[in-house]
């Protein structure tokens, strides 16, 4: 079940709760792949745009390009969909549209897989939350979690053509200990 949850209906506790749950599904899925051996080999970090998503976003800064039309687009500004790092697990838990455009551009975020997006992991509608409520950042249900070396085909609806918008996310980078923190 995937739904977004503003953030003045959550307490402190509610949003480290979301964060750390979201660390665990990412160590668990780590573990389980083989990334490491034990949890004491990994560590978790906030996902960088360019860095850990090669091709999707340009930056590191997460800036959805300017939509031509209304529909779903891809929301990195990167000319190619974001693959993975071996051994490095992605898990996204909270999506923000800052944009001081009122009302936003972007009313919804998808997650999918593959280099076209052949399957979906989650939808989140986001409008009622940053145009209604005008909040910026929205929690998700459950956790998203990517594997190494997927296709992280991660698209924004737009509700009409319009400027760029600083869709950005909340994502925890899950690794072995090493090559990006020893």
């Amino acid at each position: 079940m995937s739904f977004a949850i503003a953030t003045n209906e959550l307490t402190l506790t509610d949003i480290k709760t979301f964060r750390g749950g979201a660390v665990q599904a990412g160590i668990a899925r780590a573990l389980a792949l083989g990334v490491a051996r034990v949890r004491e080999e990994l560590v978790a970090r906030e996902a960088f745009p360019l860095t850990d998503f090669p091709g999707a976003w340009t930056t590191e800064n997460y800036v959805t390009p300017a939509p031509a039309a209304a529909g779903w687009g891809f929301a990195g500004d990167g000319a190619a969909v974001g693959v993975l790092p071996i051994n490095l697990i992605a898990v996204f838990y909270k999506a923000a549209n800052a944009s001081a455009v009122v009302p936003p551009i972007f009313t919804a975020v998808r997650f999918r897989v593959g280099a076209t997006g052949a399957s979906t992991k989650a939808s989140f509608f986001i409008q009622l939350m940053v145009e209604n409520k005008f909040e910026s950042d929205v929690y998700f249900s459950e956790p998203v979690v990517y594997d190494p070396q997927d296709s992280a085909f991660i698209q924004a609806y737009a509700r009409a053509a319009g400027a760029a918008e600083p869709v950005s996310f909340g994502c925890f980078a899950i690794e072995k200990l090493g090559p990006t923190i020893s």
